[in-house]
């Protein structure tokens, strides 16, 4: 199994061919990690989600947990020894796991 280091390294140089990669990464690591799994019953990217409202709206993809509550997510491709701040966090829904419909946004109970 190899390490963060070397997936960062096999993303393309392009910036955005690269966040469109590591948002693919995110897809595959929320749908696999036992606990993420186990949390959200579903996940698409936004350009997949039936529910997207428009072009982009400073989400990466959009998660359903088990209660059906839906989740806005972030998916940020730093290099790997930056450290991400609330700043960095784009979202029109101010949280980078906001909870989030057509009509706005909502922070989750917890993160």
């Amino acid at each position: 199994m190899g390490d963060f280091d070397a997936l960062y390294a096999s993303l393309s140089e392009d910036d955005r061919i690269r966040g469109l990669e590591f948002e693919r990464v995110c897809k595959w690591f929320l749908e696999n990690d036992p606990v993420y799994s186990h949390e959200l019953k579903r996940v698409w990217l936004w350009r997949d989600w039936p529910g997207r409202w428009g072009g982009d709206a400073g989400i990466d993809l959009v998660g359903e947990d088990r209660n059906g509550e839906l989740w806005a997510i972030q998916a940020k491709a730093y290099k790997p020894k930056y450290r991400v701040s609330k700043k960095d966090s784009t979202s029109s829904c101010r949280s980078p796991a906001a909870r989030c419909s057509p009509t706005g946004c909502s922070s989750p109970p917890r993160i």
